[in-house]
């Protein structure tokens, strides 16, 4: 079973893919702010929507709930540890270090909140919503990927010349018993100084061992990007709301 990851995850991951654990932590913090926009729209679009208690799936360092809803109770899981102290946490905040599929709240959980790393949860889509059922939150809020412009093709690419590449897709079907609410649309820019940092960045996002394949990457982004290391892609907000909430 596949587990819940989100960029602390990728911390343990990253030495056997290649990439090491400041080159991971830049790409939020360096090569894509995408974090900080997200929070930034959460704000002051659909704050309103984040109803607590709050459960964060896949939370990594816990950064987007921190700077989005720091007054909000939320539990912050991921299935890899955040040492105290290292990294800033709400006081209204909780790390809990636990699968999502293993996590039984002691509340009722009113927003689950999936933000990229809805990948790392959907090998199998009817456990997934029963999942969600069983936590019963009135509002079901992820970030996803539009996938309909370079990171489309990117995707394609990938899972052509990858066996095991693991891309973010939409999932039809969830989450089940729900229907879109809103939707909030965004760009993100993925920007490195070369190729060689781009194709590593490449290989965090859709989950690939670039030991064997990392020059085919980086020639067919020099050739689709022209020779820029850089792309934006379109990225979305969406909630849903439990069908007669």
């Amino acid at each position: 079973m596949k587990q819940t990851l989100a960029l602390s995850s990728y911390l343990n991951q990253s030495m056997k893919d290649g990439v090491s654990k400041i080159e991971v932590f830049d790409f939020k913090e360096n090569w894509c702010s995408e974090n900080k926009t997200i929070a930034k729209l959460i704000r002051e679009k659909v704050s309103k929507y984040f109803v607590a208690p709050i459960l964060d799936v896949g939370a990594g360092l816990g950064d987007i709930a921190y700077n989005a809803f720091p007054e909000k109770e939320t539990i912050c899981i991921d299935v890899n540890k955040i040492a105290e102290g290292e990294f800033p946490i709400s006081k209204n905040h909780k790390r809990k270090q636990i699968d999502f599929f293993d996590y039984k709240p002691s509340k009722q959980i009113k927003t689950v909140f999936i933000s990229h790393t809805l990948q790392f949860i959907d090998e199998d889509a009817d456990k997934l919503n029963k999942k969600i059922k069983e936590i019963n939150p009135d509002f079901v809020i992820m970030v996803l990927n539009d996938n309909n412009d370079f990171m489309g093709e990117l995707i394609d690419w990938t899972e052509a010349n990858f066996e095991n590449a693991n891309p973010e897709i939409h999932l039809s079907g969830f989450p089940k018993g729900y229907s879109m609410k809103k939707r909030i649309p965004f760009k993100a820019k993925l920007h490195c100084p070369d190729f060689d940092k781009l194709a590593k960045q490449i290989g965090y996002l859709m989950v690939v061992d670039l030991k064997e394949s990392a020059e085919q990457l980086k020639e067919f982004l020099k050739a689709k990007l022209n020779n820029k290391a850089e792309f934006s892609f379109k990225q979305s907000i969406q909630i849903y709301q439990r069908n007669g909430g």
